[in-house]
């Protein structure tokens, strides 16, 4: 499967577990200078920054294990980048935290 297609697969089937668990999507596919946020979902008035990992298998680990320091840090200054306009904007949230939704999208052929 395209890498492209299955990351998109797992975005869209992130954002559905997030709404699931009662949180409100904001932005997918956020962008600045720094690098790209996958969701940006909110719930009780506090932000989350979702690092959404998706994989066919296990065979080089779990998905989060793919996430480097130099990722946390893009990640970091991207989301530094949101708060900053979201302060023009006079939105302030109360907390923000940082997520990863781990997505394993497995066909097992002919399995019984």
């Amino acid at each position: 499967m395209d890498r492209r297609v299955l990351g998109q697969i797992g975005e869209n089937t992130a954002a559905d577990v997030l709404r699931a668990k009662g949180y409100r999507i904001l932005r997918q596919n956020y962008r600045c200078s720094y690098g790209e946020i996958d969701i940006i979902a909110e719930r009780a008035g506090e932000l989350s920054f979702v690092e959404v990992k998706t994989r066919q298998n296990f065979n080089f680990g779990r998905p989060c294990e793919a996430i480097t320091e130099e990722k946390k840090r893009h990640i970091r200054k991207s989301a530094r980048c949101y708060l900053d306009e979201m302060k023009q904007k006079g939105y302030h949230p109360r907390r923000y935290d940082f997520q990863v939704v781990e997505i394993v999208v497995q066909q097992i052929e002919h399995a019984f």
